[in-house]
């Protein structure tokens, strides 16, 4: 198998070199070719979506505009079917039960707390776990 490295001399101020070597700690890098290596390859990928390239940078900002429309839309569609099903079984919670305003804001308090401490990851069955449920 071939080696696809090639070895080359560089020489580069004692100063550049000292920061260098802070930033290759820093930066999690392994050794001076890594970092060199990697500096160079974002030279490249900047100059690439540089100004000389700017029919690449629209096509690809509006791409980018694209997909980020589209995914607004199926969450917007997905949040609205979501509302359409809580607001039913609010309905039909409200036609079973008849709770004073200050009972509801006490869940109300309750469950935004869960909601905040559990970021958003809340289980029916964990509230059941919690509470007693048939005294309800």
């Amino acid at each position: 198998m071939e080696d696809k490295k090639q070895r080359i001399s560089l020489f580069l101020d004692k100063n550049f070199v000292v920061k260098m070597d802070k930033e290759i700690k820093s930066a999690g890098f392994k050794s001076r070719n890594d970092f060199v290596a990697y500096a160079v390859n974002s030279y490249f990928a900047d100059k690439l979506l540089s100004d000389e390239n700017s029919v690449v940078n629209e096509k690809l900002a509006k791409e980018i505009a694209k997909a980020g429309e589209e995914q607004q839309k199926r969450i917007s569609k997905g949040l609205f079917r979501y509302a359409v099903e809580l607001e039913l079984i609010m309905k039909i919670l409200a036609d079973e039960k008849h709770f004073s305003k200050e009972k509801l804001e006490e869940m109300r308090k309750e469950a935004i707390n869960n909601v905040r401490r559990t970021r958003g990851k809340v289980r029916l069955d964990d509230l059941f776990e919690r509470k007693d449920y048939k005294s309800l």
